[in-house]
């Protein structure tokens, strides 16, 4: 059986009023040549009979019989996936139709670049455009940029081991780039080919305070791996600061990445406005 060049990855977990729409989104793509992994984690509600529903033969259906988690079913399709490229996709959004096309055309031409996202528009209950920079950087996933449309190749997945890691949940995507950037470039196709539907029961918005600790975790880490001098780490923020009010970025669209206090001869760096979490002092001359 010839292996496809793209596996499309969506676990689902309750989603009977959104999957249809975001199947279909999948099977309507310009680019064909795919095999779409849809997990269904246990759902209780029709989820399952709606996937069922669907005779499309680059369907590969897996219906856990209980509920294993995100990060596991997510971690569970990686590695069933076959193909060259890995998309991600979530079950309650849609892809318009040229985005699988265009992603992979990307990589076909950068073979340096490790993943591709690409820009999205949010609807529903709010309404907005994110294009992050063509290319990313440190500094960049500092300020929060990064995207959740992700196509990436499954080489650079395994030669480096790289899976979703389940105690960095509502940042887990945050925390996959922070690590693959280690390995290869990533860059984001500077066009709006996905929409992102905020309905207010997204994961993201739901456990904002948890993801928030999470993600004080991964920047620390991205600091950390920058350099462990805190004298550096202070001119790393020193940059990272005025991007921030320059560009106004916002972690996940609504959380308030960096504000800096002083007082005498210290100074602290709120991580959303209200998590310290680098205090650097200066000695007295």
């Amino acid at each position: 059986m010839k292996t496809p060049k793209v596996s499309v990855i969506m676990p689902a977990y309750n989603v009977e009023q959104y999957i249809k729409e975001a199947i279909d989104s999948i099977l309507n793509q310009t680019f064909q040549d795919f095999e779409f992994i849809i997990l269904n984690d246990g759902s209780t509600d029709n989820t399952a009979q709606i996937v069922r529903s669907f005779k499309d033969k680059r369907i590969k259906f897996i219906d856990n019989p209980y509920n294993q988690g995100f990060i596991a079913s997510l971690n569970q399709c990686l590695d069933i996936a076959k193909g060259e490229y890995i998309a991600k996709m979530d079950s309650d959004d849609i892809s318009l139709p040229e985005r699988l096309e265009k992603q992979v055309k990307y990589l076909d031409n950068n073979p340096q670049v490790g993943l591709v996202g690409t820009g999205y528009k949010a609807f529903g209950k709010k309404e907005f455009i994110v294009i992050h920079p063509q290319k990313s950087t440190y500094l960049d996933l500092l300020q929060g940029c990064c995207t959740t449309i992700f196509m990436c190749r499954k080489s650079t997945l395994d030669k480096n081991n790289l899976r979703f890691r389940k105690e960095y949940l509502y940042a887990e995507d945050y925390d996959f780039y922070a690590r693959f950037i280690k390995s290869a470039p990533i860059h984001n196709i500077q066009e709006v080919l996905y929409l992102y539907r905020w309905h207010g029961n997204n994961v993201s918005i739901k456990q904002s305070k948890a993801q928030t600790e999470t993600t004080r975790k991964i920047q620390q880490e991205l600091l950390d791996f920058l350099s462990t001098d805190t004298k550096v780490q202070e001119k790393i923020l020193h940059l990272v600061s005025p991007l921030i009010k320059k560009h106004k970025y916002y972690l996940f669209n609504f959380i308030p990445i960096l504000k800096v206090k002083q007082k005498n001869n210290s100074k602290t760096y709120y991580l959303f406005h209200f998590i310290p979490t680098i205090t650097l002092k200066r000695e007295e001359k």
